[in-house]
């Protein structure tokens, strides 16, 4: 450590000015004005968007699963941490302050003892000529500010992993139904066929066959009830609860409405998604850590003071005598290995990979909204053309029946026109599933209804220039 002149420091302070970072640009890719799938909502998603689906039942589980899941829990002491993190950060701005008292007796003379007490005070305190302690707490903001947007994701995840599983057990009570009501035919048919052939009418493997289909739609219940039974136990895992006191309300399938959202423009989407505000973010604690990581080649300047106070009594101040010094000291480090060169290399890699990572996640949320309208729309049309196909099967089951028992038709075209109601009727089931699932996934893709607070960094503005040494980002 060198005691350095006055001329000194001022140069020092001069060379401060001098620029320890650049400023790096948001790698947005090229937006369209436009989305390639067409849709006629224009209402942004809302806040509490789940509410759209018409179901109290969805409703109560969001509310149970915002307020007991462990995912968000585990989130909000991420914050909790990140929040420790500034705090800690921002104490490198400040001088520190000790104080050491003692007191003793010493016997190792010959004659009477010695006695000495003594109380200090030292105060040392680093310049921050390079903004190397300003950069460390920049980060420590910029990772919170990213803690808070993981905390929105998280939850955004939670609310539509609920409605999707909701939907899944819901969608297996569905067939549930449809199995039992086919049993319920296949059993009313057998009776027929055994009718027909006790009255010499019909042959006794017709009989044996109906019976096979009778058996085949009873196995069929067996996978569907345990299948029920475990989107049910995940549906209480999600919600914090022990899945075997977890019984939720029943609800009905068909009976859910399909709410919409307007997407807006794909520049919108840039603002209203979590998990790209806490790209941003990273990115910025990045850039912090890489002028931080610049600002240790520089030397660093202390700055000391201490004072004391001592007496020859034991456990006594009287007459003290008293002591002050000030001191200014420079510390370079000549020789690492090149081990502070090599962590500002790893802070630029680190930024450039933060860089990329942000705009893969914007190409990612691009497609996720893209497929999640087109998907939307062709369950839709899809939907629409089952019901019809559903509604014919039926009648043609029924006509079946009255043919097969008049002895107009065989047994095989009863079966048949049995076995393609079942598919046609499971098969709606599924594309109502897969119609609620995609309008989740929109709301999801969307942002459900977030929306950026002031101040985020827009895409496509040079980084540094959202930096205040004053404050931290939030």
């Amino acid at each position: 450590m060198t005691v350095f002149r006055p001329l000194t420091l001022l140069a020092l302070l001069t060379l401060s000015g001098c620029a320890l970072h650049d400023d790096p640009i948001l790698p947005t890719p090229t937006l369209a004005d436009h989305w390639l799938s067409p849709s006629k909502a224009t209402t942004a998603p809302d806040r509490q968007w789940w509410q759209g689906f018409g179901s109290p039942t969805l409703n109560q589980l969001v509310e149970r699963a915002l307020t007991n899941a462990p995912d968000l829990r585990i989130a909000a002491e991420r914050i909790s941490q990140a929040e420790a993190r500034l705090a800690a950060s921002g104490a490198s701005l400040f001088p520190t302050l000790n104080a050491s008292g003692n007191s003793n007796r010493d016997w190792s003379q010959p004659g009477s003892p010695s006695e000495r007490s003594n109380l200090g005070l030292e105060l040392n305190y680093e310049l921050d000529l390079w903004g190397k302690n300003r950069a460390g707490r920049l980060a420590a903001g910029a990772n919170l500010a990213a803690s808070r947007y993981d905390f929105e994701s998280a939850r955004l995840t939670l609310i539509g992993a609920v409605a999707n599983t909701w939907f899944q057990q819901l969608a297996n009570e569905e067939r549930l139904r449809i199995n039992e009501r086919n049993l319920a035919i296949a059993q009313n048919n057998l009776s027929i066929v055994d009718a027909k052939y006790r009255n010499g009418a019909a042959a006794l493997s017709e009989v044996h066959r109906q019976r096979t289909a009778v058996l085949t739609q009873e196995a069929s219940l067996l996978p569907l009830r345990e299948q029920a039974r475990q989107a049910q136990s995940a549906l209480a895992i999600l919600l914090g609860e022990t899945p075997q006191a977890f019984a939720p309300a029943a609800g009905e399938l068909m009976a859910l409405s399909v709410p919409a959202a307007g997407p807006g423009l794909p520049s919108e989407l840039l603002l209203r998604r979590p998990d790209l505000a806490s790209a941003e973010a990273g990115l910025l604690a990045a850039n912090a850590d890489l002028s931080a990581a610049r600002a240790a080649l520089l030397p660093s300047v202390q700055l000391a003071g201490s004072g004391s106070l001592a007496s020859a009594a034991l456990l006594s101040l009287a007459d003290p005598s008293h002591t002050l010094s000030l001191g200014t000291s420079l510390s370079q480090v000549l020789f690492d290995g090149g081990q502070r060169r090599a962590e500002i290399r790893l802070s630029e890699s680190r930024r450039r990979e933060l860089a990329e990572t942000y705009r893969q996640a914007v190409l990612t949320a691009l497609k996720e909204v893209e497929d999640a309208l087109g998907n939307g729309a062709l369950y839709q049309a899809q939907e629409a053309r089952q019901l019809r196909i559903v509604a014919e099967a039926r009648e043609t089951l029924r006509l079946s029946e009255v043919r097969y028992r008049e002895g107009a038709d065989e047994l095989l075209t009863l079966l048949d026109a049995q076995r393609t109601l079942f598919s046609a009727e499971e098969q709606l089931a599924s594309l109502r599933q897969n119609r609620l699932d995609a309008a989740v996934n929109l709301f999801k893709a969307l942002g459900g209804g977030w929306e950026a607070p002031a101040g985020i960094v827009p895409a496509g503005a040079p980084v540094e220039a959202t930096m205040n040494p004053g404050s931290a980002p939030g």
